[in-house]
């Protein structure tokens, strides 16, 4: 099992939809994928997924009050996908805990995990931090702090994703180009997700993506990477 977390520095980067997304790609591609979703008091992926029928959550496997096989939904929509969402809040989580549930995950092929800032999920138990940021000064500030933590704690692999990318970018403090970006978080670069009305559309009301398109694609690409493929860099 291979388990890919989703991180920020800040709110507002579309870390869910990104994390939501690649998920859906990665069970495209044959792999049996869970999503799981960390923290958080308005849980999003049971609404970009359209999963329905969520009874039970990550809160209540920490708190004895289920198993985890109760909590975990199965994807009408996306054949090979799963969900374990928040549900209820914020869990009250520790290393040991989150130690035990990916023990019992082992029989996914990936486990993509919708987490915060990322410093809260333990390291070791993690093979890719993907961070998460748009391209404004404030969101690659955060983003290059987080992945400094990251880095002090000894995470594996560190990878950027540049997510909400418009037609024509506004001026980043200390970055002239994408290079700059890279430079600033010091992470290697895996995808570059344009701006897209219909991605927003779609993640916004249940709504598949269309299969012929630049995000689709574009997503593939990202997921064929976290499965060790060399894949071209899609922008348009």
């Amino acid at each position: 099992m291979k388990c890919i977390v989703f991180c920020s520095g800040k709110g507002g980067t579309g870390k869910s939809c990104a994390a939501a997304y690649t998920g859906v790609a990665l069970a495209a591609a044959g792999k049996k994928t869970l999503l799981l979703e960390l923290g958080g008091d308005a849980p999003s992926l049971e609404l970009i997924l359209g999963v329905k029928d969520c009874a039970h959550g990550i809160w209540d496997i920490f708190s004895g009050r289920c198993e985890v096989s109760d909590a975990i939904v199965k994807s009408e929509n996306y054949p090979g996908l799963f969900l374990l969402p928040s549900k209820g809040g914020t869990p009250e989580q520790n290393e040991a805990k989150l130690q035990a549930l990916m023990k019992s995950l082992e029989h996914f092929d990936f486990v993509v995990v919708d987490g915060g800032g990322g410093a809260d999920f333990p390291v070791r138990l993690c093979s890719v931090f993907v961070i998460v940021t748009t391209p404004d000064t404030l969101s690659v500030r955060a983003c290059a702090q987080a992945a400094q933590r990251l880095r002090e704690a000894n995470a594996k692999e560190v990878r950027l994703l540049i997510n909400n990318v418009p037609p024509r970018i506004i001026p980043i403090n200390g970055a002239e180009d994408f290079d700059d970006v890279i430079d600033i978080v010091g992470a290697r670069l895996i995808g570059i997700i344009p701006s897209s009305p219909k991605l927003a559309f779609c993640s916004n009301n249940e709504q598949p993506l269309d299969p012929e398109s630049l995000t689709v694609k574009i997503f593939e690409n990202l997921a064929a990477r976290l499965m060790g493929q060399r894949r071209l860099l899609l922008i348009r």
